[in-house]
């Protein structure tokens, strides 16, 4: 990933803009249609790939976030919207972004998820950001043979859900072009955050959150979004790195709330 953007939506009535063209229209598109969104660069433009996802609070677009990336034959990384189409009781794939991957978006685009199977519809099943590590060996990951034979490493689930379940937007994140040093779910409890899951690329031994762990309401990453009730990136390493031994180094977070309705119940939280 080469720019990670995240904007508080206003009620201007005007879609907000960061000047990286191909993430305003993955963000103008997201706030047209209430979808997530993948764009592509077009001529002229530097090869990148943008995708875009909305975080609803009671019914309505609260933030966006859009992940930026470079899209060339070296950069291995998967981007995908799944979405309920149709009579039957499952999650197709709408869009997706797979560079190089040929064989990966292949298999992807003959497959079904049932609520509960697979990333995209545990995300469905469970209403909460999902990750799923070491994809090549991963029980729950149904194309771990496709990710074996890619080097991906690391899935993302992002619930994406208004009055209803909309989508399930997935980001794939592989050895040679980590997504973000570290991938956390934190559940929000009465007086704290619990860790639910966790990932780690390339982050250092000692930053890494190992067993049970929670961390207050104030003062962390996760408690900047429920602070806010918006998508929060924070630089600051006492609250990126709450907690953990840091010694300089890259310090950036981001805190990405779900809501199901006002209520939020879990957070997302990424290392970069």
């Amino acid at each position: 990933m080469t720019n990670m953007i995240v904007l508080e939506i206003d009620d201007s009535g005007s879609p907000p803009t960061c000047s990286i063209p191909v993430a305003d229209r993955a963000i103008a598109a997201s706030l047209e249609t209430g979808l997530p969104s993948i764009k592509q660069s077009v001529e002229g433009e530097a090869d990148a790939v943008a995708m875009c996802v909305p975080i609803y609070r009671s019914g309505e677009i609260a933030s966006v976030i859009a992940w930026v990336g470079n899209a060339n034959d070296d950069t291995v990384g998967v981007m995908e919207i799944w979405q309920p189409i149709g009579e039957f009781d499952d999650l197709n794939l709408t869009h997706g972004y797979y560079g190089p991957l040929d064989r990966f978006q292949n298999v992807s685009s003959f497959v079904r998820f049932e609520k509960g199977m697979g990333l995209p519809g545990q995300v469905w099943r469970n209403l909460s950001f999902t990750i799923h590590d070491n994809l090549p060996s991963h029980p729950g990951f149904l194309r771990a043979a496709g990710a074996s034979a890619e080097s991906l490493q690391v899935a993302v689930g992002m619930p994406v859900c208004g009055d209803d379940f909309l989508a399930a937007a997935v980001l794939i994140s592989s050895d040679s072009a980590p997504i973000a040093r570290g991938y956390e779910v934190w559940r929000c409890a009465e007086d704290r955050f619990l860790l639910e899951s966790r990932a780690y690329q390339r982050l250092e031994q000692s930053l890494m959150y190992q067993g049970e762990q929670n961390v207050p309401l104030e003062g962390s990453l996760p408690g900047l979004a429920y602070a806010s009730g918006v998508a929060t990136i924070s630089e600051d390493p006492d609250i990126v790195y709450s907690g953990r031994p840091f010694r300089g180094g890259p310090c950036k977070g981001v805190a990405i709330p779900f809501f199901e309705e006002d209520r939020m119940t879990n957070i997302l939280t990424l290392l970069l």
